[in-house]
């Protein structure tokens, strides 16, 4: 994936070999030295490859070397990995049993002295081929650096002209930018409005069309264009401003002399101001240049292009200008002005449809769509175009030339990431959870503190990308969590061209697969129906293995021979997807995957787990949503890196085993299941105790099979719920049977001590199912940031709790409650409003409760104000549900549902 992944690499294998327990092993087995020397070859090689290589990277013989240095660090990694693995696998095995300790050390291996001398010889030999590279590199006079620096090869300046007869589709862009940038009720003196889009878009042709708008520039009295590029500095741009002012250059002058000249040409004036090709993302610069400029008169503009919204965010004072794609009719007027003599109509309608089909791959981009029909114009379009259409279209250099530049200003731990977002297909609806905890079992994510967490770090990988605009079409739900997204065409053919030679995307028989390739993915529909190709085998490096669902409903079949396969062959890998395979067992063979990292196996058959998946000990993802386990393997503590074990709608999982709680790192468990099977041993085995210890539990948790009564209190007050304040979704379901009246204040106790209210609480959604209690707890008033609260046959409820403190709440559902009479167990004396009471209500669903009379009780004086109150009429309400609840008196009033 190019010098930026393999300088993520080199700093991981570095990482590794500063692991205090790697150093312990490597002086247990001789080769302290040899190990550390080891690392000081990377270091160098580390400060070479992507900071004087990659400049460098033109000439075939360097391109070579890279290739070379490429497996190396690749292998070199690999074996570290193995060294740090197996330190992992004795500090689970001392931490078990410590009398064993020596046991562990020596005799874990079947000939643990071969072994040593094995890994010992791999190292040296390691280290042989990284000098051998490392000598080579002085034929390039390739130079050492002491630090990545961002990359400058840009070399792009802008100006103020453009002839607006030749731009195609910008006027009512135009307009409406003119329009925001004169608009009278704007406060600040001088406001500031981005232009945000991908590169090739036209950002820099709009703000010029603006710029030099006749009407336009009659509200300023001074108009200045600065390109700002790579060379975000105040002083530079300072001197531009003032060269563009007095029409000289200012230089070799203080910062304050040039502060003070250019206030002489802005203060008191109204001035438009543009600032082309920004990309600083460092505040501290904008806000020392914006400090400089606020002293223009009301009604001064400052107009910023940029291609990343993280720029926009720190420049903004107005909200940002989004800019779009041109349509389908000024794209092909753009593109057929471009590709035919004088811009004429092709009079062959075949003609047109290829030029239509051509365009369409444009996705609306200017830039795009001007290369390409230049290039046509000396094509022959009976002979050419439809070639060029299914054979070079990918190929042109240009287009992708101008998007690297974005790609070429990212730090190198988000180029990989960027790159390795290749392997899902094109106009895919990526999900980010899964795309992060991928990035995750790659090693792309950088800590620099054992302080910080991995998932904001992450969060924040994402986003920077996002908001750079290599992602894009962003889906949230209801409480602005992103799902999923996607990626433009254009920035997918680039990030598939920046890792043609690491992964490779596997939809055809035709396709071949090349030996050193390290990440596949696979159409499910077409391996199912051909099977495993034999190229893949020979790329034993394999680190990927990846199967994006494409159809939701789409039948695809893994027959037992294909998996076991698979998994013997990769013994590198760190990625497994084999969910919905129709796969029913998975071989014990996969303990042998010591590298592994995320393993899904999602929408199988599959009744047990091999006991040999709990030697993964650097295993951070388990997804096993609706498979039919009924149990996970006993030793299940030894997962010491696990992070994420997903696993919805497994309604056959019998019981959580003991050890769970040792698991301190899982950030998701989906679900805990209590054992039903009363036997003292299966007690002691799964009891909500296992939750004691996770307090970083975030996203949803299930906990089914909750025992009513006294013990069931005591248990659940052992599993210290109040402390997991990063839980958002939380389903509590007690077991169905029926509750003796004696004991329904013991159900309050339980929820209590389940409800993770903090302080501070960041819960959301809360569902009791089949809970017992006469009344709700006071505690869940604490749970202000609740969006949904749902609760389902939960008969012994009679009354509910004030819900007026619940501003957020969107929605409320309310299913079989039996005796159920009033919601609120306040009496309504006119202190609430229909505004005050649930502001946010949009969703009110009330099933099969046959004793609910209304919203509050009646008022002992006014019968009138207790048919106007029994159900309030809410500001937001859009869905309303009301179905068997014969003895409501009245319901909100339907005309302000909307």
């Amino acid at each position: 994936m190019a010098e930026g992944v393999l300088f993520d690499v080199a700093a991981r294998i570095i990482e590794k070999i500063g692991n205090l327990a790697v150093q312990e092993l490597g002086l247990l087995w001789g080769v302290k030295d040899e190990i550390v020397r080891l690392g000081e070859r990377v270091s160098t090689i580390k400060a070479v490859v992507l900071l004087d290589a990659e400049k460098k990277e033109q000439t075939h013989q360097v391109k070579e070397w890279l290739k070379r240095l490429s497996d190396a660090i690749y292998d070199a990694d690999d074996l570290l990995d193995d060294i740090s693995t197996e330190a992992l696998r004795r500090e689970v095995m001392i931490s078990q049993n410590k009398k064993a300790k020596k046991v562990c050390i020596y005799f874990s291996k079947s000939n643990p002295h071969a072994y040593a001398l094995k890994m010992a010889h791999e190292v040296k030999a390691m280290m042989e081929r990284l000098d051998t590279i490392g000598r080579d590199r002085e034929l390039f006079h390739l130079e050492e650096r002491l630090e990545e620096t961002q990359v400058r090869n840009r070399a792009r300046e802008t100006h103020s002209f453009v002839c607006a007869e030749t731009v195609i589709g910008r006027e009512n862009d135009k307009n409406a930018i003119i329009g925001i940038l004169l608009d009278s009720n704007v406060e600040e003196n001088v406001s500031i409005l981005p232009i945000v889009g991908i590169g090739g878009l036209g950002k820099t042709t709009l703000a010029q069309l603006v710029f030099n708008d006749e009407e336009f520039k009659k509200h300023f009295e001074q108009k200045f264009w600065i390109c700002v590029s790579d060379d975000f500095e105040v002083r530079v741009i300072v001197e531009k401003i003032i060269g563009r002012a007095k029409d000289i250059k200012q230089e070799n002058l203080d910062l304050d002399i040039l502060v003070n000249e250019l206030k002489k040409e802005i203060d008191g004036k109204r001035y438009l101001l543009v600032l082309d090709d920004v990309w600083n993302d460092n505040r501290e610069k904008w806000l020392d240049l914006k400090n400089i400029l606020m002293s223009g008169a009301k009604g001064s503009r400052i107009l910023v292009t940029t291609r990343e919204e993280k720029v926009a965010k720190i420049v903004q004072t107005m909200q940002p200008y989004f800019l779009k794609g041109l349509n389908e009719l000024e794209a092909w007027l753009l593109f057929k002005k471009m590709a035919f003599e004088n811009g004429q109509e092709p009079k062959d309608p075949i003609i047109k449809s290829i030029g239509m089909e051509i365009i369409e791959k444009c996705r609306g981009v200017p830039l795009a769509i001007r290369s390409i029909g230049s290039l046509l114009y000396f094509k022959n379009p009976e002979k050419d175009w439809l070639s060029f259409k299914n054979n070079e279209l990918l190929k042109v250099a240009d287009i992708q030339q101008i998007l690297k530049l974005s790609y070429d200003h990212l730090p190198s731990y988000l180029k990989q990431c960027f790159a390795y977002s290749c392997l899902f297909p094109k106009d895919y609806k990526i999900h980010k959870t899964t795309l992060i905890k991928m990035w995750m079992a790659q090693g792309f994510i950088r800590s620099s503190s054992p302080d910080q967490c991995l998932e904001d770090i992450v969060h924040e990988y994402f986003m920077d990308l996002l908001w750079r605009s290599f992602f894009q079409e962003v889906e949230e739900d209801g409480r602005g969590n992103i799902l999923q997204f996607k990626m433009h065409d254009l920035m997918h053919d680039l990030a598939k061209s920046i890792a043609t030679f690491d992964s490779a995307t596997f939809y055809s028989k035709e396709e071949g697969i090349n030996e050193k390739i390290r990440h596949v993915s696979f159409d499910r529909m077409f391996l199912s129906s051909l099977g495993i190709p034999i190229s893949l085998y020979k790329a034993s490096r394999i680190r990927t293995f990846h199967l994006p669902s494409e159809f939701e409903y789409s039948y695809a079949s893994l027959d037992k021979s294909t998996c076991n396969a698979i998994v013997s062959s990769f013994k590198f890998i760190r990625l497994l997807d084999l969910h919905d395979m129709s796969i029913k067992t998975i071989p014990s063979s996969i303990g042998k995957l010591k590298h592994l990292r995320y393993l899904d196996v999602s929408y199988n058959s599959i009744k047990m787990l091999p006991s040999s998946i709990t030697r993964l000990y650097n295993l951070q993802t388990l997804r096993l949503n609706k498979c039919g386990i009924k149990q996970l393997p006993k030793d299940i503590n030894k997962l010491i890196n696990l992070r994420y074990l997903e696993m919805d709608k497994c309604w056959y999982l019998t019981h959580m085993p003991r050890g769970l709680g040792q698991l301190t790192k899982l950030r998701i468990l989906s679900q805990f299941v209590i054992s039903q099977n009363n036997s003292l041993n299966f007690r002691r085995h799964d009891g909500l105790k296992e939750l004691y210890e996770l307090n970083e539990l975030r996203g949803s948790l299930e906990i089914r099979g909750l025992r009513h009564g006294k013990d069931g209190a005591s248990e659940s007050k052992d599993s210290k719920m109040k402390g997991k304040i990063h839980l958002q979704d939380l389903r509590l379901l007690w077991i169905e049977e029926d509750v003796d009246e004696s004991n329904v204040g013991y159900d309050e106790e339980s929820l209590v001590a389940l409800l993770p209210y903090g302080p501070p609480s960041n819960l959301q959604e809360l569902c009791l199912i089949r809970y017992g209690g006469v009344k709700l707890p006071s505690a869940i008033s604490s749970l202000s940031n609740l969006v949904k609260l749902s609760l389902d046959r939960c008969n012994k409820c009679q009354q509910l709790l004030p819900l007026d403190q619940f501003h957020s709440l969107k929605t409320l559902s309310l299913l079989q409650m039996n005796d159920l009479a009033y919601i609120s167990e306040r009496e309504n004396n006119g202190e609430f409003s229909d505004s005050s009471l649930l502001p946010s209500l949009e969703q009110l669903t009330i099933r099969y409760c046959p004793n609910l009379k209304g919203w509050w009780q009646r008022q002992r004086d006014s019968v009138e104000e207790f048919h106007n109150h029994s159900l309030p009429s809410f500001p937001h309400l859009s869905n309303l549900v009301i179905w068997i609840c014969p003895k409501i008196e009245h319901i909100p009033d339907l005309r302000i549902v909307r």
